[in-house]
């Protein structure tokens, strides 16, 4: 951590150098903040919840849209890997929730244009978002169970643009190391009530390790129709494929140091990959009945044709074919009183997955015989209901509760497994000062197994690994939020008790598959801060995570894990970025992140270096007439870092190290008009 002290010394110079310019950094109003991923909107600094919100205005004009990582920096908590293993795809994990996952997202629910992401068995894999046109995100940091049912450890949602009754249109393209190549087609449309975004993005890269390229090619539309001023009807349709993205494989340590950008050998022998085809299509409609009253609701409709490719043999090459519909709505009413504004909601969703999951032998990258097959369904129905008081004494109280059953099932079971959960809630927040507002928030929470994780079965054979029990979790957070006139400051501890935690583990005669098990009761307790402050041109932004996450009591191999660290979590995070804006619209935006130690296995034989990343982005627009074209350029691990872009935990012949890329260089440029 002084190392990370020391570069943050270094960075102040700089800092100090933005300040004095002239003012070009937009004011804004930190008292009127609005989230909306809590249901009922509300102030973000009265909302008894953990919540960071970000506008992408900025990010977006220097960004190399790689992935969903260089958007969720400086949010407490937050924790990205596996950025640039795309067979894999990013790894998000809140608070330690999300951390066991072996490929894409896990606990964590992710929603977009108010549309689920997520399957209703908690697995998100994001190769379909449409990076170049995010808007805006919120993120709940702490388990929101009681609102948005299963696998909800954290909530990220995320806004795509709108036309705004405008018509333009955009070119952007962009070249980085490792042949990183991504061309972007943006067109807005607007026909008096009616608004149409159509974006269209290729990317691939050859990847900075050996057989880790990959190529995939994005397009969304988005239609807003307004009925009148009280309702509005957004619709939108996403398709993605991906013909083919390359997995090098976990290293071991002598392996690394031979050569970092080395595959394993075996993944090159199987030719590991996975290839994707995805459609998701959603409705969402909103209706103010009156002052008071109004409905939301949505649609949606999912498909996805994945095929993989592992290092192994028998079952080494898996299809999945998986269908995903749902639908919910919610009403809410706000009354008034003589002394208090009370806001109730009532609302429901329901969901229905279906995976055809077939293994096939993978004769070093040949399809063989099917060794097995298998329907998978997960369907879940959640009921709740949340009141919100607000009183002109500054308190506000929040209470709510939510019912959720789960039907888990396969085409070979004769019964299925029914898992149902009452998670009620609290919160209070009391306004101090008119510029500092204390609160607590005590919840329960749950995470059912996903299919993936209840299909690979150590016992082998067709039906579950009935052995896995869901993860049930209470947890407490409390903390102070503060506005100001030019900054704002939150300081905020949580403790999370888990009993069933969930994490994988891999078998010898299966290297590079990943099985799971539940590992009895742990703890994770933390500090979060952030800070941001507004000079005359300058803007910074700055977060800092202390936790401690650790077994409560689990026993395996005759060992017992009780005090030991849950592996993959940091023990530390810390975020600094600061953009300057100069005369001419120069813009300048420096990056700072300290990782610090963890460890790659439940044993804690292994631990993880902590380690500091630089970055550095510049942009200037230029004008012609109506044309606006704007040129940027970014400088990733300025430092040369040697760290390590994934760990896969627990892996066999300890193969956890995915080696990170060396400071590379990248710059782009858009056409709007």
């Amino acid at each position: 951590m002084l190392e990370c002290i020391s570069r943050v010394i270094f960075l102040l110079p700089l800092f100090s150098f933005g300040a004095i310019q002239n003012d070009t950094i937009n004011r804004i109003n930190l008292d009127e903040i609005i989230v909306k991923s809590a249901k009922i909107i509300s102030n973000k600094k009265a909302t008894p919840l953990s919540i960071s919100s970000k506008n992408l205005s900025d990010d977006q004009v220097f960004a190399q849209q790689l992935s969903l990582q260089e958007y969720l920096n400086n949010i407490p908590g937050v924790f990205t890997t596996s950025a640039n293993n795309f067979s894999q795809d990013l790894r998000l994990s809140i608070r330690g929730f999300g951390a066991r996952s072996s490929f894409g997202i896990r606990g964590i629910k992710i929603i977009v244009d108010g549309i689920p992401q997520t399957s209703p068995d908690g697995q998100t894999q994001l190769d379909n978002l449409p990076i170049g046109i995010m808007e805006s995100l919120e993120v709940i940091r702490g388990p929101a169970a009681n609102l948005y049912g299963n696998s909800s450890g954290g909530v990220i949602t995320i806004n795509t643009i709108s036309g705004d009754g405008q018509n333009k249109t955009n070119y952007k393209a962009i070249f980085g190391a490792y042949d990183y190549k991504s061309v972007m087609r943006l067109k807005t449309f607007n026909w008096d009530k009616t608004d149409l975004v159509v974006y269209y993005d290729t990317k691939e890269s050859n990847g900075y390790r050996q057989f880790s390229g990959f190529k995939n090619k994005t397009i969304n539309l988005k239609v807003s129709h307004r009925f009148s001023e009280n309702s509005n009807l957004v619709y939108q349709l996403n398709s993605t494929n991906s013909p083919y993205a390359y997995d090098s494989g976990g290293l071991n340590i002598e392996e690394v140091k031979q050569d970092r950008t080395n595959a394993r050998q075996r993944n090159i022998d199987y030719k590991t990959k996975e290839t994707v085809k995805h459609l998701k299509t959603g409705l969402s409609w909103s209706l103010d009945i009156n002052e008071r009253a109004n409905i939301q609701s949505f649609a949606f409709y999912q498909h996805r044709d994945f095929y993989s490719l592992l290092p192994f043999g028998f079952g080494g090459i898996i299809s999945l074919d998986k269908d995903v519909f749902g639908f919910g709505s919610r009403l809410q009413n706000k009354k008034t009183q003589n002394n208090y504004v009370n806001t109730f909601q009532l609302g429901f969703d329901y969901s229905n997955q279906k995976d055809q999951r077939d293994r096939y032998r993978n004769n070093f990258g040949e399809e063989g015989e099917n060794v097995f097959s298998q329907l998978e369904k997960f369907s879940s129905f959640g009921l709740y209901v949340l009141n919100q008081a607000e009183f002109e004494n500054g308190v506000l109280l929040r209470l709510g509760s939510r019912f959720d059953s789960n039907k888990i099932a396969t085409d070979n079971m004769n019964e299925s497994i029914i898992l149902n959960k009452l998670n009620p809630s609290i919160g209070i927040t009391y306004n101090t000062n008119n510029r500092s507002n204390l609160f607590i928030t005590v919840g329960t929470s749950f995470e059912t197994p996903t299919l993936n994780e209840l299909s690979n079965n150590p016992t082998g054979g067709m039906g579950f690994n009935k052995d896995l029990e869901p993860i049930s979790s209470l947890s407490y957070e409390y903390g102070w939020k503060g506005n100001f006139s030019n900054s704002s400051l939150e300081i905020i501890g949580y403790n999370i008790l888990s009993s069933n935690e969930i994490l994988p583990f891999e078998l010898e005669e299966y290297p590079g598959k990943n099985f799971y098990r539940n590992v009895g009761e742990t703890s994770r307790s933390g500090l979060e801060l952030s800070w941001n402050y507004f000079f005359s041109s300058a803007a910074l932004q700055l977060s800092y995570t202390i936790s401690d996450n650790k077994f409560k009591s689990y026993e395996i191999n005759d060992s017992q894990l009780k005090g030991k660290k849950i592996p993959g979590i940091p023990n530390q995070l810390f975020d600094l970025s600061v953009l300057f804006k100069f005369q001419k619209e120069l813009n300048l935006k420096v990056d700072y992140q300290f990782v610090g130690k963890r460890f790659a296995d439940n044993l804690n034989l292994t631990e993880i270096e902590s380690h500091s990343l630089l970055s550095l982005k510049i942009s200037k627009p230029f004008y012609v007439k109506r044309i606006k074209l704007n040129s940027f350029i970014g400088v990733n691990n300025i430092l040369n870092e040697k760290y390590f872009d994934n760990i896969r935990l627990n892996a066999f012949g300890k193969r956890y190290y995915e080696p990170a890329p060396n400071r590379n260089i990248y710059l782009g440029a858009d056409i709007s008009f």
